[in-house]
């Protein structure tokens, strides 16, 4: 957990491998804190109209599709982008 955060759900999920993004595309996902590639986890179905946002304060788990890395992000690490 996070210092100062409460409680927080965690939630395991799974990085999108790279055949399975099309450019052009809008997706959610992450900047690997250790080789800093960005990597899909969500589609966008708002297409970048509306921000990532959940119920309340969580992190994920999920491991780099890059470098393997397996770290815990926040909801605030969220990133919007386009393929």
């Amino acid at each position: 957990m996070f210092e100062g955060s409460g409680f927080q759900a965690t939630y395991n999920v799974t990085a999108k491998k790279t055949g399975d993004v099309k450019a052009g595309n809008r997706y959610f996902g992450f900047d690997c804190s250790a080789c800093h590639a960005r990597f899909a986890v969500w589609d966008d179905p708002g297409a970048g109209a509306k921000p990532f946002t959940s119920k309340r304060p969580c992190v994920f788990r999920v491991s780099c599709p890059q470098c393997g890395a397996d770290r815990l992000y926040r909801t605030d690490q969220v990133q919007p982008f386009r393929a």
